[in-house]
């Protein structure tokens, strides 16, 4: 075999220590597909390789290798859309297996920030809400589910980061007591993590369209979308640090406004 199926055993800092020392490619298989029948391909030879599986949200999930510097370079190129230094204290909450929270860890490694990564299992609730009441974090990194079971909670932290699904009309106005800062992040496993990211104001209201708003692409990221409000088009991207050097087709519809910000409004 050309790779090695990570364990998903002990802490997300465990994960992603053992990705970082390992000497053969690596794939990570998300505990409800282990066991099934998986087809992961070959992964390329010339260096050392991470195999994530995409969401499944419209189809079959299947593994994509991306080289692991490609993905360090997402992770850098996220900090600085998210505006992250060495000295803020991070608490995620998401799946390390899947691509938000795997770049989410390779960016606070390449920080060297402090931080808690909390691998979200369905259920643990109290869990979520005690410890970020406790922490107190700088930023809160998650995503919508976890989200939607803190609303009607009492905590706060300074800014919220959330990605992996789209929020629903309404959710700023509860999300907004809790934080001071929000940032929606748009990314894809083909992408290699972050696309675009969307920072506003907790305090503002919510202009129309605004939680189909992904803001505008990170620093080696190209999008091209031709749509309008009225009539969604196919979102077309080209990264840095995707998968291929080509343009592909994210297979999600929206439109970009002119001033270049990118709204998903659905799936192809």
């Amino acid at each position: 075999m050309d790779y090695e199926i990570t364990s998903l055993q002990g802490s997300a800092k465990e994960i992603i220590d053992r990705i970082l020392t390992a000497t053969r490619s690596q794939v990570l298989i998300p505990p409800k597909l282990q066991g099934h029948d998986l087809q992961i391909p070959k992964p390329p030879d010339d260096g050392l390789y991470i195999g994530l599986f995409s969401s499944g949200s419209t189809d079959h999930p299947k593994c994509i290798w991306n080289s692991l510097e490609r993905l360090q370079l997402n992770a850098r190129n996220s900090a600085d859309a998210f505006e992250i230094q060495p000295h803020h204290f991070l608490l995620m909450m998401a799946a390390p297996w899947h691509v938000a929270g795997f770049t989410w860890l390779l960016m606070a490694e390449y920080l060297e920030c402090e931080y808690l990564f909390i691998t979200t299992i369905k259920g643990d609730h109290k869990l979520w809400l005690q410890t970020v009441q406790d922490l107190n974090a700088d930023y809160l990194l998650t995503v919508p589910q976890v989200l939607r079971t803190l609303y009607d909670e009492h905590w706060f932290a300074d800014t919220v980061v959330f990605g992996g699904d789209p929020i629903q009309a309404g959710e700023f106005e509860k999300l907004s007591p809790h934080c001071r800062w929000m940032i929606q992040g748009y990314g894809q496993t083909e992408a290699g993590g972050l696309i675009a990211a969307h920072k506003r104001k907790s305090s503002l209201i919510p202009a129309k369209y605004e939680h189909h708003c992904m803001g505008r692409s990170i620093a080696g990221v190209n999008v091209r979308c031709e749509g309008e409000p009225e009539k969604q088009s196919p979102i077309y991207i080209r990264s840095e640090s995707a998968y291929t050097d080509q343009e592909y087709r994210s297979g999600d519809l929206g439109f970009m406004d002119p001033s270049g910000r990118i709204y998903v409004t659905g799936r192809e």
